[in-house]
C-alpha cells in the first residue's frame, strides 16, 4: 500500500497552480492540502498543514524556492517546478526527488510521484557529474553553474569556499566533507582537508622547493602552495588524469 502523500503545491502563477492541481486529481494516493504563492506563505503553511511532499517552484517573486527549504525542519520530499532545462536542478541537502519542466505534462508527474517510492534517504549522498549544473547559495545571492566550472573549495570551519573558472566565487555554509561526498573523482581531489581541486583547473605547477610546490586554480588571481607530501599526491593525480 503506497503512502498518502501530502502535498503543498508552491507556485506564484495560478494557472500553473491549477494546472498541477488537475493533474494530480487522478492520482488517488496525492491529497493537495494547500497552494502558496510566495515562500513566506510555504513556510507558514508548511508549518501548519505539515505537507511531507511540496511541488516547489524555484522563481519566485521574494525568494526562490531554494530560500523556502532553510526554513523546514524536517524537510519534505521536494519535486522541483521549473522553467530551467533537465540538468539545473540538482542540489544537495535538498532532499529532491525529480524535476517538472514547464508546462507539466501528465506521464512527467506519474513518473516523479513513482520516484517518490524509490527516492535515496537524505543520508545517502548523490553523486554529481560534469555537465550537471547545481545551485550554489550564499544566502544572499544563487548561482548556477556547471560541475566542471568549479576550480576548487576551500574550507573555513563549517564554510567552504567555492571558487569558479570565471573568477567568482560562493562563500557557503557546507562542509568540505560534503562536497568530497558529492563531487565526481576524477577530476576533483582532496589535496587535504581543507582544500579540494578540479585537476582540470590546475595550472602553472611551480616547483619551490623540495619540500612543496605552488600552482594556480582556474580564475584564481593567487598562487596555492602546498607541503612535500600533498604535493607529491597532486603530481601524481595529475599524471594520472593525463595518463603519464
Amino acid at each position: 500500500m503506497q503512502t498518502l502523500l501530502r502535498a503543498l503545491i508552491v507556485d506564484d502563477e495560478a494557472p500553473a497552480r491549477e494546472l498541477l492541481r488537475a493533474l494530480l486529481a487522478p492520482h488517488p494516493n496525492v491529497e493537495v492540502v494547500g497552494e502558496a504563492s510566495s515562500v513566506s506563505t510555504a513556510a507558514t503553511l508548511c508549518g501548519d498543514l505539515q505537507p511531507n511532499l511540496i511541488f516547489l517552484d524555484v522563481q519566485m517573486p521574494g525568494g526562490d524556492g531554494f530560500s523556502l527549504l532553510g526554513k523546514l525542519d524536517p524537510l519534505p520530499a521536494i519535486i522541483f517546478v521549473t522553467g530551467y532545462d533537465k540538468f539545473a536542478v540538482r542540489a544537495f541537502e535538498v532532499n529532491a526527488v525529480d524535476y517538472l519542466v514547464k508546462p507539466v505534462s501528465s506521464h512527467r508527474l506519474a513518473d516523479a510521484l513513482e520516484r517518490i517510492h524509490h527516492a535515496p534517504t537524505k543520508t545517502e549522498a548523490r553523486v554529481f557529474l560534469p555537465d550537471d549544473r547545481i545551485f550554489l547559495e550564499d544566502g544572499k545571492k544563487t548561482r548556477v553553474v556547471y560541475v566542471s566550472q568549479i576550480s576548487g573549495i576551500k574550507a573555513e570551519e563549517n564554510y567552504t569556499d567555492v571558487c569558479i573558472a570565471d573568477g567568482g566565487s560562493v562563500f557557503m555554509r557546507r562542509t568540505i566533507s560534503d562536497w568530497e561526498k558529492v563531487l565526481p573523482k576524477p577530476p576533483f581531489f582532496a589535496l587535504h582537508r581543507s582544500l579540494i581541486v578540479n585537476l582540470q583547473a590546475v595550472s602553472d605547477v611551480v616547483m619551490e622547493s623540495r619540500a612543496g610546490i605552488s600552482f594556480r586554480l582556474a580564475g584564481q588571481q593567487h598562487p596555492l602552495t602546498l607541503g612535500q607530501r600533498p604535493a607529491v599526491r597532486l603530481r601524481k593525480a595529475l599524471k594520472t588524469l593525463r595518463g603519464l
